[in-house]
């Protein structure tokens, strides 16, 4: 056992001198005052592991700077050294828990088992303090073994701190977002909210007005480090804002999600002769982790549930998809062929049976080409020849075309390619990527109706390295609230889940951003797969 740090503290300067030559040879860091005012500013600094000092001392004797020493370091170690003793300061030293007494003159030898046997004796109290400081770990760690809501997981965590580590009151803080499962605003500095708090018999102390606990649990999330307060100034680890002041001795640690703090534990007690020990800042430290692998646990176990609930949503949706496809053909071939045929028929029959003159004729052949038309279109759309037979900005653009030229139409869209043309993708992907842009253009051209829109294609990315095509689609129409329509069950069921979720089946992505009055943007993507 070699290598603590030992302040040797006497008014006699050959004494120190002695003292640390003997403890430096056996491998100790020293380090010397001659008064207890020079020893409580080192001990201010770099408290030692070992307190050696005389206990007859101008000033301040040894019995006093060991009492303000241990403001600094409860558990300091001391050894009492002296050319005499008096019962009255043995039994001083007795009630303060020392036990280790040098009297002068001594040898380097009997120096060196004192401090040994010292420390031995300290490491063994410490062993000793720790286990009794993480015993409450034991029923803290079935709470959070057992399932519930984080409301009755707070309570229950605050209690069960505050009882079995003897704490007169204990608060536990969360950012808004970790609360009621409410979502992260935005553009908006995050509130932090009581999640639980406990408070024991000996809690008037720590009322709103002369206790400032929000700020306390906002300084220590914003160092991300445990923060120690007692109410003397002279002993507080972190200093408060001007005019703050704590009414006991207080131990703030923040809890930290993936290295961003997300709330913070308050623990404190009105007596300022129980400050928290290392050991029991440790214990909250555990705790706090804890808390946090909850809240990530809690996190991700909704984001997987409503992700189930998606694809739910979607297996249903995709089990009925193709007799929804057999009834839009059936209801566009009743709507758009059948009458202009059956009425084609009808004026054959009449000019069979009786000779019409040539006008007939010619409204006949207007109608039959009409219907020629009106067919082609309609395969057209049910298997688009240009998807399969040059891709999708051929496709694209034709369609565009189609749209922008069609008599009495409402919006003229305007295609562009920036940059190399999208290659040729897997079939599925380019169905599934035409299908969502029809259904994104149509929608531009139903909702935005007589403002800009532009389709653009684009491959992001250098050759041989990782590319991504994309197929914009941005309107400057009146726009919608998305989180309004995507929280909407019954919305949900069509429209921009659906095209995201189609999506999703075949590797690609949808992304969408509105703003009301400032119009939409839908951005189609697909990650292209490398050659070979």
């Amino acid at each position: 056992m070699a290598g603590e740090f030992i302040l040797i503290v006497d008014d006699e300067e050959l004494a120190r001198r002695q003292a640390e030559a003997s403890l430096k040879r056996v491998g100790f860091k020293t380090a010397t005052a001659a008064s207890g005012k020079t020893a409580l500013e080192i001990i201010r600094e770099a408290p030692p592991d070992l307190l050696l000092t005389d206990i007859r001392m101008p000033e301040m004797d040894g019995l006093d700077l060991l009492a303000r020493a241990r403001q600094f370091k409860p558990d300091l170690t001391a050894i009492f050294i002296s050319a005499y003793g008096t019962s009255d300061n043995i039994m001083r030293a007795l009630q303060m828990g020392v036990s280790n007494f040098l009297l002068k003159p001594f040898t380097g030898a009997e120096l060196e088992r004192a401090v040994q046997e010292a420390l031995r004796k300290a490491q063994a109290a410490q062993e000793t303090a720790r286990l009794r400081t993480v015993a409450p770990l034991l029923p803290l760690m079935k709470l959070f073994s057992t399932p519930g809501e984080l409301p009755a997981l707070g309570n229950s965590l605050a209690a069960t701190l505050a009882n079995e580590g003897k704490i007169d009151y204990c608060a536990i803080f969360l950012y808004e977002e970790f609360l009621n499962g409410a979502e992260e605003k935005e553009a908006e500095k995050p509130e932090l909210k009581a999640l639980a708090s406990f408070a024991g018999p000996a809690a008037q102390a720590f009322s709103p007005r002369s206790f400032p606990v929000l700020r306390l649990a906002s300084r220590a999330i914003e160092v991300g480090r445990t923060q120690v307060f007692k109410r003397s100034s002279e002993v507080e680890t972190d200093k408060l804002a001007q005019g703050d002041t704590v009414p006991g001795a207080i131990a703030v640690v923040p809890v930290m999600l993936n290295g961003k703090g997300v709330g913070a534990i308050v623990a404190s007690r009105a007596a300022l002769d129980r400050p928290f020990l290392p050991e029991e800042r440790e214990m909250l430290e555990v705790v706090a982790g804890q808390l946090a692998g909850q809240l990530e646990v809690r996190r991700l176990r909704d984001n997987l549930a409503e992700r189930n609930e998606r694809l739910r949503l979607f297996a249903g949706r995709f089990v009925s998809t193709q007799e929804e496809e057999k009834r839009r053909l059936a209801e566009r071939i009743l709507s758009e062929l059948l009458p202009p045929l059956t009425l084609s028929r009808q004026n054959v029959q009449t000019y069979v049976q009786k000779v019409r003159t040539a006008s007939d004729l010619i409204k006949t052949e207007e109608r039959l080409h009409n219907l020629v038309n009106q067919t082609k279109k309609l395969a057209q759309d049910l298997r688009p020849l240009n998807l399969e037979e040059f891709g999708l900005n051929a496709a694209l653009r034709q369609y565009v075309r189609d749209l922008s030229e069609a008599p009495n139409a409402r919006s003229h869209p305007f295609f562009r390619v920036e940059g190399d043309e999208i290659p040729r993708l897997p079939n599925t992907v380019e169905v599934a990527l035409f299908r969502a842009a029809q259904d994104a253009i149509n929608n531009a051209v139903q909702h935005a109706a007589g403002s800009e829109i532009v389709v653009t294609a684009r491959v992001k990315g250098k050759r041989n390295m990782s590319q991504v095509a994309e197929i914009e689609i941005r309107d400057r129409g009146p726009g919608f609230n998305l989180k309004a329509s995507v929280t909407n069950r019954a919305s949900a069921q069509v429209g921009l889940v659906a095209m995201q979720e189609r999506l999703l089946l075949v590797g690609a992505k949808c992304d969408i951003s509105s703003t009301p009055g400032q119009g939409t943007r839908i951005t189609l993507s697909y990650q292209i797969p490398d050659e070979g």
